[in-house]
């Protein structure tokens, strides 16, 4: 993926979305991630560790939305929707 250079002033908020993955990809998964330093975090949300939490800064929904697909093509990964308790 090309290198871009941000403006700060047009950052938005963090693009959240969830996704249900199998706890057997979800090494595989977050090792992806990881590699596109600073683009997202992922955190698993659900106690069975089957629903994870993606987060984004604003800006990078499309580069995101590009990774997600290839990813999905690998393995199992859907788009679900996901309410978090507030504690």
């Amino acid at each position: 993926m090309p290198y871009r250079e941000i403006d700060p002033d047009t950052l938005l908020e963090p693009s959240v979305r969830f996704f249900k993955v199998d706890r057997r990809d979800l090494v595989y998964l977050k090792f992806v991630l990881e590699a596109y330093e600073g683009m997202s975090t992922l955190s698993t949300v659900e106690p069975k560790g089957v629903i994870v939490r993606l987060s984004a800064p604003g800006g990078f929904e499309e580069e995101m939305r590009r990774i997600i697909d290839a990813l999905s093509m690998e393995i199992p990964l859907t788009e679900v929707e996901f309410e978090q308790e507030d504690h």
